[in-house]
């Protein structure tokens, strides 16, 4: 398998340093939290952080092994996304203190997974060419459908359209948000 950075929304991208005094250095291990790491398709490792609810990637150049100790040197590309950059930083930090521990992912409530399971049936039915009211009636039942579509609520219809978008939104990649 292989990665490009260019497949997350945000990615860390941090330059790894010799470290000039020891107790300054890291190490992959310092973060505790879940960690998989890959070689990018340009060679660079990337080092994918799970934990507490949150996957961060984090992309190191200038790391000859992966388990060495080094200085990280944060890396900000461009202006127009620094708030974002700055918020995926705190959530990198996170992962150091005392209380990050290597948690299970995050269990999903029923209604989540009703949701995701509704969103993946309306986007098969999307692709099959179906209307949003064959899409409704497959979902949520003929009674239903016939009781609510053409009442003075729009509830239905809006809950139907945006179950068709997150389906979409999940095949156009927001799945691997999902991914353990």
């Amino acid at each position: 398998m292989f990665w490009h950075t260019s497949a997350f929304k945000r990615v860390v991208r941090l330059a790894a340093r010799a470290p000039k005094q020891m107790g300054a250095a890291r190490t992959l291990a310092d973060f505790n939290v879940q960690r998989r790491a890959v070689i990018g398709v340009d060679g660079h490792p990337l080092v994918l952080l799970k934990g507490r609810g949150l996957q961060i990637p984090v992309e190191i150049g200038g790391l000859a092994v992966l388990t060495a100790p080094f200085a990280p040197v944060f890396e900000l590309h461009g202006l127009t996304d620094l708030s974002g950059q700055t918020e995926l930083l705190r959530d990198l930090q996170r992962f150091t203190g005392e209380h990050a521990t290597t948690t299970q992912r995050p269990r999903f409530t029923n209604d989540e997974r009703l949701r995701l399971r509704h969103a993946l049936i309306a986007l098969q039915a999307s692709l099959n060419g179906k209307t949003y009211r064959q899409i409704a009636i497959n979902i949520f039942g003929e009674k239903k459908v016939a009781e609510e579509w053409q009442g003075p609520s729009q509830f239905l219809k809006d809950r139907t359209r945006r179950l068709v978008s997150k389906g979409n939104e999940l095949m156009k990649g927001g799945y691997r948000d999902l991914l353990d």
